[in-house]
């Protein structure tokens, strides 16, 4: 692209050269016909001064002092006087034509003619020999003067032009590399982005190659992230599967297991030991059998059905439902939602889901007493839903670990909520985040992309 600029650019400057210089040859040359049409002019009034008569003689003075020919002429275009023979003169000189005679009138004349393959400038005006009487004086000049001028300028006008050229080609050489070197070595870094090679593109160059740098550089930040995100969501699809799976093979022999543990409690009745015994193994195979439910219904396919919902009316209904069971604890549950507008496109079950079970994890986790505040924001990333409690919060090291499958820190957990909770927000593009308040206790961030125009 920079090298057809480049030629571009040379052409156009070749254009530029060339037209200044024929129109600076031309207007070099209207400068000396006039110059020397005046200068003629005030020697011939000085020579008619001198000499009272206008006879060969004054003729011949005229000649000698003006280094050319002279030829007077009256005012039909008729030749009176020549420092020439007359005999060997040229038809165009011997009578002026009428055309000639007309624009005569109109001021001097300076045209070219050549005789016996010479060049000649031929300077036609008209002059007062006295009072009443005015002629013509014609005077024929050689064009050496006036060539070698032109031949000087020309000369000037080409070396200037080739110096100029060669500036530009090297001031467009020097500009062209500062920009095309740093988009090569950016073309090549996105090719090795492209192979999934992640690094970080140098931010080197002119302004506008800096912040396409940049631009690629967080480009390939977000892609990396994404990736990521992509392949933690069909990890946990695929231990979803392999997890629903093995429920569904358990589920048959775990009912074969409950119908006889009632059966056993019938017998049972008349032995108090045996039947308290028989009562024991009915309750934990009801307690298998919900944490089979759980379980099935948690590793459920996700199903995402999107529609604009607006995330402070979800969040003031989840909240208003989970009240009684903050109170039950003597907790508070503080609200605080934000005045701007937080419309998303979401699945409302879903996020109702997501939102719950959070709720549910800071209630657990906040001593009798505690609070557990909610609040929501719109930042750059989009609307983001805060749930903070005063519970003991997360072990640095266990962070990562409770978004993995089957990984809880409590006593009968699945391990599936959080993880289950992180894969429908990714399946929203969003992010769902733990971290721990410096204050104490747990934060965890939900952030949903932004609706757009499009969208609503």
């Amino acid at each position: 692209m920079f090298k057809r600029l480049i030629i571009a650019y040379f052409f156009l400057f070749l254009f530029i050269s060339i037209y200044f210089a024929y129109t600076s040859i031309s207007f070099t040359s209207e400068i000396i016909d006039e110059l020397e049409t005046k200068n003629t002019k005030k020697l011939v009034y000085i020579v008619l001064d001198q000499n009272k008569e206008l006879n060969d003689k004054a003729i011949l003075s005229l000649k000698r002092i003006i280094g050319g020919e002279v030829f007077l002429y009256n005012k039909q275009g008729k030749l009176l006087l020549s420092s020439l023979e007359k005999e060997n003169l040229p038809s165009n000189l011997k009578v002026l034509s009428k055309e000639e005679t007309e624009n005569l009138k109109r001021g001097p004349l300076v045209k070219k003619i050549n005789i016996n393959n010479k060049k000649y400038r031929f300077i036609l005006f008209e002059a007062n020999l006295t009072k009443d009487i005015s002629a013509y004086f014609g005077i024929l000049l050689p064009t050496t003067t006036e060539e070698q001028i032109k031949e000087n300028l020309i000369f000037g006008l080409i070396y200037t032009s080739f110096a100029g050229l060669v500036f530009m080609l090297v001031v467009s050489w020097i500009f062209s590399r500062s920009i095309t070197q740093p988009l090569e070595e950016l073309a090549e870094e996105t090719k090795q982005i492209g192979r999934g090679k992640w690094k970080e593109i140098p931010e080197k160059g002119p302004r506008e190659v800096k912040s396409l740098a940049q631009a690629l550089n967080q480009m390939a930040k977000e892609l990396k992230e994404y990736q990521q995100r992509l392949l933690e969501a069909e990890r946990l699809s695929t231990t979803a599967q392999l997890a629903a799976s093995i429920a569904h093979e358990i589920k048959n022999p775990l009912t074969s297991l409950k119908l006889a543990s009632e059966i056993l409690c019938e017998l049972a009745k008349d032995n108090p030991i045996l039947y308290k015994k028989a009562q024991m193994v009915l309750a934990e195979t009801e307690r298998l059998e919900k944490i089979l439910q759980n379980m099935l219904a948690k590793t459920k396919k996700i199903e995402v059905v999107r529609q604009v919902v607006d995330i402070n009316s979800l969040v003031k209904e989840v909240t208003q439902m989970a009240i009684n069971q903050f109170k039950a604890r003597k907790q508070k549950l503080l609200v605080e939602l934000t005045e701007k507008n937080l419309k998303v496109s979401a699945d409302p079950e879903k996020i109702k889901q997501v939102l719950w079970n959070i709720l549910n994890n800071a209630w657990e986790a906040t001593p009798e007493g505690g609070e557990v505040w909610v609040h929501t924001e719109l930042t750059d990333k989009g609307a983001e839903i805060i749930v903070e409690d005063t519970g003991p919060g997360i072990p640095e090291d266990k962070v990562k670990d409770l978004f993995r499958p089957f990984y809880s820190t409590k006593p009968g957990g699945t391990g599936l909520g959080l993880a289950v909770s992180r894969q429908i927000i990714l399946f929203h593009g969003g992010e769902l985040l733990l971290e721990n308040r410096p204050e104490g206790g747990a934060r965890v961030r939900i952030i949903l992309p932004p609706l757009l125009e499009s969208q609503e």
